[in-house]
């Protein structure tokens, strides 16, 4: 039965890794799919289309995603974590505005020399995490002016 309403992928994705199939897990899913850049766990709950799944109920499923490396949390050094999906992405970086907080993804990633030397030196199950901060046009924009 729940099957039958929901993407495809969305089932493969949470049977290959071994989540239970549940509707907010489908719905978060959804949600996380359905963005180009990480989102904050309040911006996933505003963005369901059914407000009967509660914020603790998000966390929660949250959790069970970065335990099952299906998404990963991205810190801004700002109040708020965000998160996007591990998977149907290529890796990539992002820049933030330091006015207005706008997120874009910076496609190309300069560091594959960079691990390549740490396994080098023995290191295993290597990550990096790589955030450009800035102005954007429009905010660079409004400051000239």
């Amino acid at each position: 039965m729940i099957k039958s309403t929901i993407d495809k992928d969305i089932f493969v994705i949470l049977k290959e890794r071994r989540l239970r199939i549940t509707y907010p897990r489908i719905e978060i899913l959804r949600v996380l799919k359905s963005t180009r850049n990480p989102v904050t766990v309040l911006e996933i709950h505003s963005k369901i289309r059914n407000k009967k799944i509660d914020l603790a109920t998000v966390y929660r499923t949250i959790n069970a995603f970065l335990e099952k490396q299906l998404v990963t949390d991205i810190d801004f050094k700002d109040e708020f974590k965000r998160y996007e999906l591990t998977i149907d992405r290529d890796h990539h970086h992002h820049i933030v505005c330091k006015i207005c907080g706008k997120i874009e993804n910076i496609e190309n990633c300069f560091t594959d020399k960079m691990v390549k030397e740490a396994e080098e030196k023995g290191y295993q199950e290597i990550t990096h995490s790589l955030e450009f901060f800035g102005i954007c046009e429009p905010c660079s924009n409004k400051k000239l002016h």
